[in-house]
Order: structure tokens, then sequence, then C-alpha cells
């Protein structure tokens, strides 16, 4: 209903505090849908303050992270996705990676391997090192790619980093 009522004037700026707080699963959908319809289609601002971290991922496409009053982050969500991700990328195989190949492409620093996680591989490349040529590497040992994925860093991982950085020792 305060949705309803604060649209009712067809304001340019929307302000909304805790959106969905308290909403079943498909009307947050509907809300959701609502608001990205005025958004997109009508141009209007929405001005959203939420801590529900994933709604406002699914809905925001700029953000600010504030704490005690004071704004932490502020930036466009996919930007500082890219940037607080640091490139990492992970690429699944159809069989364990075999110790042997494991060693050598960690010995390869400029491929950036991080980690190996049963069936994955995690890569951090360095150095204009491309992904095809990480998996042309592997696939020529003979290993078989199941998939390749650019990690993207979530809007909570993004606030718990923020907050880990500004918290006193």
């Amino acid at each position: 209903m305060a949705l309803a009522r604060a649209m009712t004037h067809n304001p340019e700026l929307l302000v909304l505090d805790e959106l969905t707080a308290g909403v079943d699963p498909s009307g947050q959908i509907e809300v959701r849908e609502v608001i990205l319809n005025m958004a997109y289609k009508e141009g209007r601002t929405i001005f959203l303050s939420s801590h529900n971290l994933d709604e406002v991922q699914r809905i925001c496409n700029r953000i600010a992270l504030i704490d005690r009053g004071e704004i932490k982050l502020y930036g466009e969500l996919e930007q500082l996705q890219r940037e607080m991700s640091g490139n990492e990328v992970e690429i699944a195989t159809t069989e364990a990676i075999a110790e042997p190949l494991f060693a050598e492409l960690k010995s390869l620093s400029h491929l950036g391997l991080r980690e190996r996680k049963d069936k994955v591989l995690t890569f951090v490349p360095q150095g204009g090192v491309r992904i095809p040529d990480i998996v042309s590497l592997i696939v020529r040992q003979g290993v078989e790619i199941e998939g390749v994925s650019k990690r993207e860093i979530s809007l909570e991982e993004i606030y718990s980093t923020i907050l880990k950085e500004v918290e006193p020792s």
C-alpha cells in the first residue's frame, strides 16, 4: 500500500526504504518488476535504502555503502564487481587435475593459478594472459573442459570487504 501511495503522484524521484520487508517471495517478484519498469521504461529515478543486499543487487545499477553515516563506497554495481572480483576465472574440468599438471600450471606464474577444488581451477590471469590461452593450454594436456566462468563478487561480499577495511582493530 505504501508503494502504491508513493506512486500516485507520478514522481520523477521515488525514495523507498526496505521495499520488500515482510513481503512473500511472489510479492517480491511483482514489486521488483514494478520498480524496474518505472526505472527503465518510464525513466524514473528510484532511491532504495535496504539491508537486503540480494534485493539491492537485483534492482540497483548504482550503489552507495554507508557505514555510521559515512559513504564508504559509491559507484556502478557492475564496475565495482569487476574491480573487486580481481578478474577471477574458474575452469571446471570433467576429471580432477593430476598433481603433475597442477604443479606445472602453478609454476607458470603469469597464469595466476590460485587454487584447485575438486574439478575446479581458479585463476587470476596476469600481464595480458587471456582466458582462451589458459583453456587451450589445459586442453592440449588432454584435459576436457566442462565450463569456464568469470567469478562475479556479490554485493554481500563487497559489503563485507568494505566493513572489514573500516572496522577498528
